[in-house]
């Protein structure tokens, strides 16, 4: 009975992704030492998993070791878009005295081609790992997809939630 040894890996991984995201929080806090960075950029790893859940349950994904460990590796992606983009609008606002709104326009507008090369390249890796052949494949299908959709979530994600959270906490 392998069913008592599955559910304690489960269990763990399902940990280790709550570890994670508290984890990245207490780090951007410790050095942005900002709470309102830290919110924002916070915010935007459930408003991208969450999705990414929806998204696994269309696909007939189940909750297992391979789309967790999926999961684990987009916060850190979903972290990076937020405080890249949140950190170009503090940018703006700091050194050119730019108010939240016009910030938060301007800052992810000049960033944006970055952020979108930096995800792509990212789907780029993951995407065809869904698509490998035999065996492997169909073991890796479901983490390619899953990675692919929470890292395209967490662009769209950093496109829009965290400019508008910016552009609303800092006003």
């Amino acid at each position: 009975d392998q069913s008592r040894f599955i559910r304690k890996s489960m269990e763990e991984v399902k940990f280790h992704l709550l570890l994670a995201a508290v984890l990245v929080s207490l780090t951007i806090l410790l050095f942005i030492r900002d709470w309102r960075t830290t919110l924002i950029a916070t915010l935007a790893i459930p408003t991208s998993i969450v999705p990414t859940f929806f998204f696994m349950s269309y696909m007939g994904f189940s909750l297992n070791n391979i789309t967790m460990l999926a999961l684990i590796l987009a916060i850190g992606i979903v972290i990076d878009d937020a405080v890249v983009v949140h950190e170009n609008i503090f940018r703006h606002m700091e050194e050119h005295g730019l108010d939240a709104m016009a910030a938060s326009r301007k800052g992810t507008k000049e960033i944006a081609l970055a952020v979108l090369a930096t995800s792509l390249s990212l789907v780029v890796i993951f995407l065809p790992v869904a698509f490998m052949g035999g065996l492997v494949g169909k073991f890796w299908n479901s983490f390619g997809l899953t990675a692919t959709f929470a890292i395209m979530v967490s662009l769209l994600v950093a496109f829009t939630l965290t400019p508008m959270l910016a552009a609303r906490i800092f006003q």
